[in-house]
């Protein structure tokens, strides 16, 4: 028994090694495939859809799209007390609820994972200016660009608070982040690539407290698109909405944090 207690401790001691000194951070998150507007239904790569208004429409900024608050299942919130008409690239709230949602009809969802890379002097990125990772997959690619456009990205991840911390979007279209379940970032719109920088010493979290942080993005026309995340949040992980299968490694992250529960319980308001 007391050998078993040994090794027990070091995969404990081990897990927190690889999780606080880890080369990169893999982030796995949903991308829902859409159809354009205008696309009648019917059969695509053998998925049934229709399009959606809010896809290769509009070019336009658009910020406000949403409330300042994420819904309560962890999803962003038509702001339809300021547009119960719709906005400058949106059609209201039902088209709007679908890009994080899975809409048999209207959307196919597929799980996508990326890393990003320690690059140096504590900070960890993921650059792609040509950002099209379901290329041949849902409902196939465009007929007149040769890529998959309109789909959307759905990243649900928690980290722990340390003064100092920032996190950079730059992309197009739409992106909206939020920490805590507040909004930190709002780059709403059909837009060419922006860029945005959340100083989280500026939100009022509280030091070695746990957050979520979500982030919500559209790709909405061709022909670009741009997706980079800049970040010296050093313990940035992917959390689901149900508890995970037993590893050491979630051993090690749930001694520190409990993280192995349901991820709602993290938000902080």
């Amino acid at each position: 028994m007391r050998k078993l207690h040994i090794w027990v401790v070091m995969a404990v001691v081990i897990a927190f090694s690889s999780f606080a000194t880890a080369d990169d951070i893999t982030l796995t998150g949903t991308i829902r495939d859409f159809l354009a507007n205008g696309t009648p239904a019917g059969t695509y790569n053998g998925q049934a859809g229709q399009g959606s208004p809010d896809f290769e429409n509009v070019i336009s900024d658009d910020r406000g799209i949403v409330t300042n608050q994420l819904g309560a299942d962890g999803t962003p919130v038509y702001d339809t007390a300021n547009h119960p008409n719709g906005t400058a690239t949106t059609h209201g709230q039902t088209y709007f609820d679908m890009w994080y949602h899975n809409t048999p009809g209207y959307n196919v969802a597929l799980q996508y994972a990326i890393t990003l890379n320690n690059i140096g002097n504590g900070v960890y990125s993921y650059s792609n200016s040509n950002f099209f990772p379901i290329d041949g997959q849902g409902f196939n690619d465009s007929a007149c660009c040769g890529h998959n456009y309109s789909f959307t990205y759905q990243i649900a991840t928690a980290f722990t608070y340390h003064a100092g911390q920032q996190f950079t979007f730059s992309g197009d279209d739409d992106v909206f982040v939020y920490i805590g379940g507040n909004l930190a970032l709002d780059l709403g719109g059909v837009h060419g690539e922006e860029a945005a920088t959340i100083f989280l010493d500026s939100l009022g979290l509280t030091e070695g407290q746990t957050y979520d942080l979500d982030v919500f993005f559209a790709e909405r026309h061709t022909t670009g698109s741009d997706f980079r995340i800049d970040t010296s949040i050093q313990d940035l992980h992917t959390v689901s909405d149900t508890p995970e299968p037993a590893s050491l490694a979630l051993l090690g992250s749930g001694l520190l944090g409990m993280a192995g529960g349901v991820r709602r319980k993290f938000i902080k308001r």
